[in-house]
């Protein structure tokens, strides 16, 4: 009875984690098909994380945890209406719609065990150094350092695939915009490590 009770247990723990990410896939499916340019931008952001947290000297483990909150950074995007996602310009009632993903995504992570420690990553990853950012208004060392990694990757990226300039003129832009939003925006350490790592790419 008790290796019946066992095997029938853990069909339904495998039966429950195959729904599960049946459903999580499916949400990812429903997003990038919305907006492509999502999909690159979250691989792009989680390639960029990944080397940044190397050059921070940061623990495997948090490496293997910023990868995937910074790939799934903007999950909760699925509410927002196509229109919206693929808008460069907001007006002040789509933004503020914008504004509530970071919530959303954390909705969404915290229902699924295996994506627990990455949901308050997700959930903070638009507050500002200065404690102006959004939802909480967290400021400094309150913001946990691997969303403020993603902050200026995430930012970065988004701007340096901005408009019809060259991509290296794009990418000055965005160096630019790092620089410029460090103390304020950015933490001032994360971003400068970030600044180096960028330059240093670029002169190779």
């Amino acid at each position: 009875m008790k290796k019946a009770e066992n095997a029938m247990y853990i069909n339904k723990t495998i039966n429950r984690k195959n729904v599960n990410k049946d459903i999580f896939d499916t949400i990812l499916v429903t997003l990038y098909k919305k907006c492509p340019a999502e999909k690159e931008h979250s691989l792009d952001v989680s390639e960029l994380c990944t080397k940044l947290g190397s050059a921070l000297q940061l623990s495997e483990t948090d490496i293997n945890i910023l990868r995937q909150a910074a790939a799934l950074h903007d999950i909760g995007k699925i509410i927002l209406d196509e229109s919206i996602l693929t808008s460069d310009s907001l007006s002040e009632e789509e933004f503020e719609k914008m504004q509530q993903h970071s919530i959303v995504g954390y909705r969404i992570l915290n229902l699924f065990d295996d994506k627990l420690d990455i949901a308050e990553l997700v959930y903070s990853h638009h507050e500002r150094w200065d404690g102006t950012g959004y939802p909480q208004g967290l400021k400094g060392d309150q913001i946990p350092m691997l969303s403020r990694i993603i902050s200026i990757v995430e930012t970065y990226d988004r701007v340096s695939k901005k408009g019809e300039l060259s991509l290296e003129e794009r990418k000055k832009i965005a160096l630019n915009v790092i620089k410029e939003g460090a103390g304020t925006q950015f933490d001032p350490q994360i971003a400068k490590a970030f600044l180096q790592m960028i330059e240093g790419q670029i002169k190779k």
